[in-house]
């Protein structure tokens, strides 16, 4: 092989090893660029998914909060019936004029009542509507058992709002309807904490766990 031979065979060497690294260089950058992405796509649905969980979230426990207070103004068996007897299938229609005006007695549905009552269920439509937007909104930003968790947490909150409202209820059936409030939301809860990876707080060792020897309290002595 002549030099001049030896020479090009070594310039196309060194021509296809620099545009070689070339190539892999750009392949690299890329991925690199393709990673990078899909890191910030991850952080940003993250986020989106921790705002959609957490204001829904605060919507239902508000819900939940002014049910509970409003059940304490709810009519008794006797003046529920009275109200059907009426023709009212709900609290929001009944007007001031069919229930007693304010008076000192205990156990009396009256007009004060009635308004606590409605503006309760006013306030809880307004945040049932704002979570039933965020409900959807979770059933499009997660997966797994978190959208679930999300509509059952929901429609425990209307199935309550509902016992309030109507005329065909009770005081107890509107109690248990709130307390059955209490389950979906845990459950809920948890599937977020599980989907966005929030570790769970340690559990508290026992005395008895870090080798000390529980102690036994002192009866007390009667004088």
């Amino acid at each position: 092989m002549s030099p001049s031979t030896l020479q090009l065979l070594l310039a196309a060497l060194g021509v296809g090893g620099t545009l070689a690294a070339a190539i892999l260089t750009q392949i690299l950058q890329k991925k690199a660029e393709r990673e990078r992405r899909a890191a910030e796509d991850l952080r940003r649905w993250h986020a989106e998914r921790f705002r959609a969980a957490k204001e829904l979230l605060y919507k239902i426990k508000e819900t939940e909060r002014i049910l509970w207070s409003a059940c304490a103004s709810l009519p008794n068996e006797e003046e529920y019936a009275r109200l059907r007897r009426a023709g009212y299938t709900t609290l929001l229609t009944v007007r001031e004029t069919d229930v007693p005006q304010p008076t000192d007695e205990t156990m009396v549905f009256d007009a004060v009542h009635l308004e606590i009552v409605r503006e309760a269920l006013e306030q809880v439509h307004g945040l049932l509507e704002e979570a039933e937007h965020l409900t959807a909104e979770i059933a499009i930003l997660s997966e797994g058992a978190t959208p679930e968790a999300a509509s059952a947490m929901f429609e425990a909150a209307w199935d309550a709002a509902g016992a309030l409202e109507t005329t065909r209820g009770s005081q107890d059936a509107a109690f248990h309807a709130v307390l059955a409030m209490k389950e979906p939301i845990v459950v809920f809860q948890a599937s977020v904490r599980e989907e966005l990876g929030v570790a769970s707080p340690p559990t508290p060792r026992s005395v008895t766990a870090t080798g000390g020897r529980p102690r036994t309290p002192t009866p007390r002595t009667l004088p």
